[in-house]
């Protein structure tokens, strides 16, 4: 499955694996002039080379190395002589996805990308037109960067933001440093956030603000739990309720209990490591 909408000068892709008439779960990669940011998962490729079809790309930018992000580099680099890009971190993992030890719900729902190769980012990305600034956000992965184009006030979050609330972590997601990543881009000027799960969200810094104040009300109610002498699962059923479909289904790899034990951690993810 595949839908195609432009904002302005952005070009946003929404991708996924169409099972029948349902599709799991769905990610965006985005077109501004010749650069994609990430290029979506390896199930959505035929037809997301079809959308790409007729038009230019001339970079590739991965916000980070996650399988949803770094699915089609390796046929877009072929198809268009595109060059890729990512943090040091996340190269090995662009050059050798199998190290990213993909679990058997990540497989089926997005695939594991083919092998494909990409530089190291800088501070920016200077191009002729536009200059985009390369801001580390570690904490979804250690790897996570956000790109922002100060002239026209986007904000590209990858996988940084997901929408207003958290219920759900992955088991190797730092609920500390996503919030301080959140709290960083904040000193940044920008109004319109595109985001890797939730497409473009208008009014950007009054959502980020409302995911911030979100997230510092929930871990204040977990400390306050935690020191009146309540264990994390009586915590977690007190605060987000009884696990989801999605812990199920990913083997608990999604959780809500993930959230919970991630706040109460005094360990924080290095943001030279790679947890798996």
């Amino acid at each position: 499955m595949i839908r195609v909408r432009a904002w302005g000068e952005v070009t946003d892709f929404l991708m996924g694996r169409s099972m029948g008439m349902y599709v799991p779960y769905t990610v965006h990669a985005f077109l501004v002039g010749d650069t994609l940011i990430d290029t979506g998962a390896f199930h959505a490729r035929r037809e997301f080379m079809q959308a790409l079809a007729g038009r230019r790309v001339g970079m590739i930018v991965n916000t980070h190395c996650h399988e949803d992000h770094i699915g089609n580099n390796a046929p877009i680099r072929q198809v268009f002589g595109a060059t890729a890009y990512a943090r040091e971190e996340a190269l090995p993992f662009i050059s050798d996805p199998v190290r990213l030890g993909l679990r058997l719900y990540q497989r089926v729902v997005w695939g594991c990308p083919d092998p494909s190769r990409a530089a190291p980012l800088g501070v920016s990305i200077e191009l002729p037109e536009r200059v985009f600034r390369v801001i580390h956000t570690p904490g979804h992965s250690p790897d996570h960067v956000c790109l922002l184009e100060p002239r026209e006030g986007w904000l590209f979050t990858g996988d940084l933001f997901c929408g207003r609330t958290v219920r759900y972590l992955r088991r190797d997601e730092n609920f500390r440093l996503i919030l301080s990543s959140l709290k960083r881009l904040t000193a940044f000027d920008f109004s319109s956030i595109f985001c890797g799960l939730k497409g473009r969200i208008e009014y950007g810094r009054e959502a980020l603000g409302a995911k911030i104040g979100f997230m510092e009300e929930l871990q204040a109610r977990v400390m306050d739990l935690h020191r009146k002498g309540y264990p994390p699962r009586e915590i977690r059923l007190r605060i987000l309720g009884r696990e989801g479909a999605m812990h199920y289904l990913s083997a608990a790899h999604f959780s809500k209990q993930h959230v919970v034990d991630s706040i109460l951690s005094q360990e924080e993810i290095s943001p030279g490591g790679m947890l798996t």
